[in-house]
This record gives structure tokens, sequence and C-alpha cells, in this order.
């Protein structure tokens, strides 16, 4: 299987600065990516005065360092459990790092590994990750918010989660304690599927319909990144919006195989593996995932 994947973050209408931040496996050797899996992350910083920004920022840094250098190579038959453990390990460890860092500065994360044909998600707070399949769009994260545990409780509905004055009430989120409960998803990919990280300034805005919608009908996940940014600031965009879009494929484009080409390190000499990836043209705007870019 081949993973086409691209990832954009903006600032929105409303906000003056970004506090979103996400990470590609780019920078990742091939071997460590065949032996550990891809790792996407997304975080959503919250705090002000930088603190989000910088609590983003630190999560997303964390928890990749953290996972590849945890994580063993996985193996092919039954590797779920060995990267449920090192993620896990890593997201504990950055909500350490957010709390040593920002003094009471916090943020949300979702983060997902690809490995062969499984898929393990994991999230705090409310950035949230969806699974698109046979055309049917599926929420395989948990929100750790208060209307979101309103309507587990029979007390509200979903439909008026949407406008509750405390929607954006998280109880769960990185630096705000030294215990985190992290929700956990795995499943079996399938040819075809695409995930989507995304923060509540995209999902937030753009309806569960209109998502599927444009993932169904981009011609990558580029062009889908780029459409559901425009959708989420032509709704209003009072967030920031960012969003890692995943394409799971049985074909490499020649495009993405020149690509990997480029990305190899010295030591990757069998040319039979490769690393499929779908790089934006010109760097999006707000926190990126190279430490020159910060």
């Amino acid at each position: 299987m081949y993973f086409h994947y691209a990832g954009l973050t903006n600032t929105g209408q409303i906000r003056d600065h970004n506090e979103d931040a996400f990470k590609l496996p780019e920078e990742i050797d091939v071997a460590t990516l065949s032996a550990k899996g891809y790792l996407y992350i997304l975080a959503d910083g919250m705090g002000g005065h930088k603190k989000g920004e910088v609590a983003s920022a630190v999560t997303i840094d964390t928890v990749d360092s953290e996972y590849y250098a945890i994580v063993k190579p996985l193996p092919q038959d039954d590797p779920e459990d060995n990267i449920i453990e090192a993620l896990a390990q890593a997201i504990q460890k950055a909500n350490y790092h957010v709390m040593d860092v920002t003094e009471g500065g916090g943020t949300t994360v979702v983060a997902a590994v690809l490995f062969g044909d499984v898929l393990v998600s994991m999230n705090v707070g409310d950035s949230r990750a969806y699974l698109l399949r046979d055309n049917k769009l599926r929420l395989i994260t948990r929100d750790h918010s208060l209307v979101s545990r309103l309507v587990e409780m029979g007390k509200i509905t979903e439909e008026e989660a949407l406008t509750h004055p405390r929607r954006n009430v998280l109880y769960q989120a990185l630096g705000q304690g030294t215990e985190v409960e992290i929700h956990v998803y795995s499943e079996k990919v399938q040819t075809d599927d695409i995930v989507i990280l995304c923060s509540d300034g995209l999902w937030g805005e753009v309806s569960e319909p209109a998502l599927k919608d444009v993932l169904n009908n981009s011609s990558s996940p580029l062009k889908a990144a780029e459409k559901l940014i425009n959708l989420a600031n032509a709704s209003g965009g009072p967030d920031n919006i960012t969003a890692i879009i995943i394409q799971v494929s049985d074909k490499a484009t020649l495009e993405e195989v020149t690509s990997a080409q480029n990305t190899k390190s010295a030591d990757d000499t069998d040319p039979s593996i490769r690393v499929n990836i779908q790089k934006p043209q010109t760097l999006p705007e707000g926190k990126y995932h190279t430490d020159k870019n910060k």
C-alpha cells in the first residue's frame, strides 16, 4: 500500500496568529518509515499569549521524536500493540513537556500511524480523525469536550451540541495535568480509504456531508486540503484551520516516486522501498513541520 498525503494550516478570518501545528513524516528516512510506520500529528494550542503556539509546536516535535525513538521495528503480522504502546508513551511525554514550557498553556493532539494495512489513531481533546470508506464518513476519535460528554449522557442532542455556548470547553488536554485520557482506535485500512486529521476550526465549520463531498471529488490530498480550508474560511473562519489528508492507494505516481528518490538517505540502497509523499508546492501558513520554518 502507498500513502499519498498532504497537510495545510491557515490562521482563519478572526484570529491574529496561528496556534495550530502539524507534522508529516517527510524528514524520516525510508528505512525507518518501512520499519516503524508513517506518523502524522496535529495539535491545536490554547492559552493565549503565545502559550498555545508553543504548546502545539512542542507537542508535534515531542510526539514525533519520542515515537520513533521508542518504537522498535514492527512485526508484520501484529503491530498494533507495539504502535499503541510507543505512541501513548510519546503523547504522555509531550504532556509533561507542555507543562514544563508553557506555565498554563495547553493543546489538543490527534495522531495516526499507518504501517502496512494497519491504522492506529490516538487523540486528546477535540481535534479529530475521520475515515472515509465506500462513501461512508466515520469519526474515529472521541472529543474530550463538555458537550460531547453531555451528548453521551443524553442531556443534549448532537444538533444542540453544534451551537451550545460551551462547545469549546475541554475536560482533557495536554499540559493541564499529569494524567491524560488518551482515546485509541485501530483498524485495517483498505485501498482507496481516506484518513483526515483536523482541528475544530475545520470540522466545526464544514459539515460532514461537505467534508465527504470534497474528499470524494478532489484530485489529490493537497487539493482536498485547500478546498476544505477555503470552505471553513467562507463559513466565517472563526478559528485556526488545519487538515492532514492521507489517501491509501495501490499505486504510486511518478511525481511521488521522484519525490521519494529525493528524500532517500545515503544508506537507502534498496530501490524497491519507496516513500510516497505529496508535498505542498508552497509552505503553508503558520507552524510547519520543519525546524527551519518555526
